[in-house]
């Protein structure tokens, strides 16, 4: 297949589960009601792309449902393309579930899954179509997805295979969930990925776990660049920031301040979208500017979506120092 016209900036799949959590920092234990929300790393990807004014679409499997059409409503109404949805009307068919128990210092907050046999956890090759990534600029990928299942591993392995064939470039997030699998089957799976991929984005914790890297915050992103050929690396620090390698040098951004954290589920994924919004206009330092603020914004906001517009990002980039103006490239 010949690289069509992009239609997409990123395309993107996944599981997105609905989200389960009791207001006002009540225990699950005691709650008697639950706020109801969605979250899953791609498509909060592709939502916080679609307010920055770019063009997204992500699909998936999903039960055909009351609760899988809450799912696709709610990512479609913030402007992604939800035209690849799959729908699975078997009975058995069930969308994934999670549960938040929210605390303050020195209560942690905690995550309860209920995703086992989900609709979007047999995902495979087959529910990938070749056309949808050709017409895309970027295939964004994540380490939970080939975490669910065999299936969805291949399924992301054959989405690679397409994308490289078809010239479409591919970011991956390592995203590691201990949950899901093991460190030697995560490995196993990620690493012969890697250098496929153009943009690899990882936690400098998660580097040294998956990939046995024993280098310096500073040197982790020149060191698997070197090692997997991934031209275009950057390696997050929490509160310390996050380091980039790309051709045009090494970078770095440092951490916005955040004076009271709201919810900081979703800050990796919106990270994520302003690093390939940066990317994508072929500035890599902006992308992790665009990141670091969309990552603070969000940890104000209660969900998993980063419901911010592009003027909103701006004025906190560019207050913490920052004077360029992006624009969107095509």
């Amino acid at each position: 297949m010949m690289r069509s016209e992009a239609r997409w900036d990123v395309s993107t799949f996944g599981e997105t589960m609905l989200r389960l959590s009791p207001p006002h920092y009540a225990r699950l234990e005691e709650a008697t009601s639950l706020e109801v929300r969605i979250g899953g790393a791609e498509s909060n990807v592709a939502v916080a792309l679609c307010r920055l004014g770019m063009r997204a679409c992500w699909w998936s499997r999903l039960p055909n449902t009351p609760l899988g059409r809450r799912i696709e409503n709610e990512i479609r109404r913030w402007g992604v393309d939800t035209s690849g949805v799959i729908w699975d009307s078997s009975p058995k068919a069930r969308a994934g579930l999670y549960f938040l128990d929210f605390g303050v210092s020195p209560r942690a907050t905690e995550v309860y899954y209920d995703r086992a046999s989900s609709a979007a956890s047999a995902l495979g090759p087959e529910d990938v179509e070749e056309e949808r990534i050709a017409r895309s600029r970027l295939l964004h990928v994540t380490g939970i997805t080939p975490a669910l299942s065999p299936r969805c591993a291949a399924a992301v392995r054959y989405a690679i295979e397409v994308a490289k064939k078809v010239g479409t470039r591919v970011s991956l997030d390592t995203n590691y969930r201990a949950r899901l699998w093991s460190v030697e089957a995560a490995r196993a799976t990620i690493e012969p990925l890697l250098p496929q991929v153009d943009l690899l984005i990882v936690p400098h914790e998660e580097a040294q776990l998956l990939f046995a890297m024993a280098e310096e915050k500073a040197q982790m992103a020149r060191a698997l660049h070197t090692r997997y050929g991934v031209v275009n690396v950057v390696v997050t620090c929490g509160g310390e920031g996050a380091y980039a390698f790309s051709p045009s040098g090494e970078h770095f951004a440092a951490p916005y301040p955040i004076a009271h954290v709201v919810d900081r589920v979703g800050a990796g994924d919106a990270f994520d979208a302003g690093v390939i919004f940066g990317y994508l206009q072929q500035n890599l330092p902006l992308g992790l500017e665009m990141g670091m603020a969309m990552a603070a914004l969000k940890h104000t906001i209660p969900g998993d979506l980063l419901l911010c517009t592009f003027e909103e990002i701006e004025v906190v980039r560019t207050a913490h120092g920052q004077a360029s103006t992006p624009s969107i490239r095509r």
